[in-house]
């Protein structure tokens, strides 16, 4: 009983560790979560209103009204009516104010109204259009997320690569003090290693406010609080080595735009199928309840095939057959330009990611370079044939390096999955391999 109570009393005075987000996790939060996503998805589903409003094509509307009438006229007032009698004389009688109710359900069913079909294909060609629009923005948006992911990593890494570079200065520091006390060393060594400790210090506050960015810019794409904790499980993972893809895999964004070049195309149709004219079957049901001449109920039903057909419409329909041919074109120039784009930005990628890989792999020979003099400075100096100048810029040479490098490894990160991307690939794939 004893033990028990003490693993109660535990529990609840010891706070809950902090869950760690993968980077798996926080694809499929951003998911539901992000802005974009739910605007894009809000557009698809407007497009899909649209295209069921166009079912009106093909299927019919009812409609049912009901009028309640109070009418009179000469019709009705000072009517001639024979009377009975000798001899048979002519009276004046009034059978108005008329008044009563005419109710009735009336079926109007399309038969063949070309624009109509017309602007329904349209419609379905605009949700696809816009189907396809919100499937690139997914994948747009697992880059993103990614990248503000991995800069968080980035940002830690700096934050260390600070910290180290810090505890060098300050031991560098210590070490002017002891010389300059021992008379080994002038003051002016000691000035020059405080002001770079100093310096270092400022640069690591401003490595913990990037940190702290980084962390709000992926919690504001997550949606969450920006008072919450956030903990990170995935790794920055290592560059992958550029390898071409296969670019027969269509883009998405080129997909969308090459089903709106057909769409506009059907809308084109559809204001040239306004000369067609429109047949419909028209049947009605109708009751009528009143009092004289009006008295008792009535009712009828009529059915009719109703022809339309507009020959002048003041130039109205020549105007819409002329904005859609130039909203169709315009629709072709924007696929042209998507489509060089493309080609452009499929090129800048490979040698973007091609560079980043190269640039990475100097950045760690520089480094450990760097490292190796820094270390050669410091002996020198505690040997008393190097000098404080000599150091500190060995020093801030593999501080440099350092940094040069963790930005390195980020880019070619990046470069690898936006190759992907840009190919028409999902961007993880780049380092898939490398997940949790």
């Amino acid at each position: 009983m004893f033990y028990k109570w003490t693993l109660t009393l535990v529990s609840l005075l010891v706070p809950a560790a902090t869950s760690a987000m993968s980077l798996t996790q926080a694809l499929e939060i951003a998911s539901q979560e992000a802005i974009t996503l739910q605007a894009l998805a809000a557009e698809t589903r407007q497009a899909e209103a649209v295209h069921q409003q166009s079912s009106q094509a093909y299927l019919p509307s009812i409609s049912t009204d009901a009028s309640w009438l109070r009418a009179d006229s000469s019709l009705i007032t000072g009517v001639p009516v024979p009377t009975l009698g000798i001899p048979p004389t002519i009276q004046r009688m009034d059978f108005g104010p008329v008044e009563g109710t005419v109710t009735g359900v009336q079926v109007v069913q399309p038969l063949f109204n070309a624009d109509a079909i017309r602007l329904r294909q349209a419609a379905s060609l605009k949700v696809d259009a816009r189907r396809q629009t919100e499937q690139w923005g997914r994948q747009a948006i697992r880059l993103e997320v990614s990248r503000l992911y991995f800069n968080i990593l980035r940002a830690q890494e700096h934050v260390e690569a600070t910290r180290t570079t810090r505890d060098a200065a300050r031991k560098a520091a210590a070490l002017a003090h002891s010389s300059y006390r021992e008379g080994l060393a002038s003051r002016l060594d000691t000035e020059q290693a405080d002001a770079e400790l100093a310096a270092m210090g400022a640069r690591l506050e401003q490595s913990y406010a990037n940190r702290q960015q980084a962390r709000l810019e992926l919690k504001a794409l997550l949606g969450m609080p920006a008072e919450e904790e956030l903990e990170l499980s995935t790794s920055l993972p290592q560059p992958s080595p550029p390898v071409s893809l296969d670019a027969g895999l269509a883009r998405k964004d080129l997909k969308a735009r090459e089903t709106a070049v057909k769409a506009a195309r059907a809308d084109t149709r559809a204001s040239e199928a306004e000369w067609i004219p429109s047949v419909n079957l028209l049947a009605r049901q109708q009751w009528v309840e009143g009092n004289e001449p009006l008295d008792g109920a009535e009712d009828g039903w009529f059915v009719a095939i109703n022809i339309q057909w507009t020959l002048f419409d003041g130039f109205g329909r020549q105007g819409r057959i002329a904005e859609s041919r130039a909203k169709e074109q315009h629709a072709q120039v924007e696929l042209e330009g998507v489509r060089r784009r493309i080609q452009r930005e499929q090129a800048v990628a490979m040698s973007r990611w091609q560079a980043s890989w190269a640039g990475w792999h100097a950045a760690g020979k520089a480094t450990k370079a760097a490292s190796r003099a820094e270390q050669l400075a410091l002996r020198r100096y505690e040997e008393g044939i190097g000098s404080m100048t000599d150091l500190l810029a060995a020093q801030a040479r593999l501080d440099r390096q350092r940094i040069a490098l963790i930005e390195a490894r980020y880019q070619a990160v990046l470069a690898g999955m936006n190759y992907h991307l840009q190919n028409g690939y999902d961007p993880i794939l780049a380092v898939q391999e490398q997940l949790p």
